[in-house]
């Protein structure tokens, strides 16, 4: 189930605000260790949208996490917004606990399950994907190993 549109969200302080018209998949959960890491959290939620429809005011600054991909933090509250794979530029992962209504964007995958924690018991019924399953993603791991 796609989430009704438009979308709108900010951060924890007011200071960046964004609202999308169009997303380009479904929501998912990511329990992957660098998501783990900048959340503080068991897991992130992310919404995927179309770049062209993504209407952001404020600044958002973005720190490289790996060599695929950039993530956005407002810098005055820390709050994690954004999520850009170099592989899908015209594409953007929105952090689902940012929007006004979360409940809006309910998850329809849980990806990178390999790292997700041992206690975590999730009885939702959902898919559940690990990172070597994504060929779009090994694909960007090997281009970013590879010399240029």
């Amino acid at each position: 189930m796609s989430p009704a549109l438009p979308l709108t969200g900010g951060c924890l302080c007011g200071a960046v605000r964004y609202t999308v018209s169009e997303v380009a998949r479904e929501t998912c959960t990511c329990h992957c260790r660098m998501c783990q890491k900048q959340s503080g959290a068991p897991f992130m939620g992310f919404v995927t949208a179309e770049r062209q429809a993504l209407s952001l005011s404020g600044e958002v600054r973005r720190y490289r996490s790996s060599g695929f991909a950039t993530r956005g933090f407002c810098p005055i509250c820390g709050s994690a917004l954004t999520f850009e794979y170099d592989h899908e530029p015209a594409l953007v992962g929105l952090t689902v606990g940012t929007l006004d209504d979360p409940e809006a964007a309910p998850p329809t995958l849980h990806w990178g399950v390999e790292s997700q924690l041992s206690w975590l018991k999730l009885a939702d019924g959902l898919p559940h994907r690990t990172t070597e399953e994504d060929e779009a993603f090994q694909a960007a791991i090997r281009k970013a190993a590879s010399p240029s």
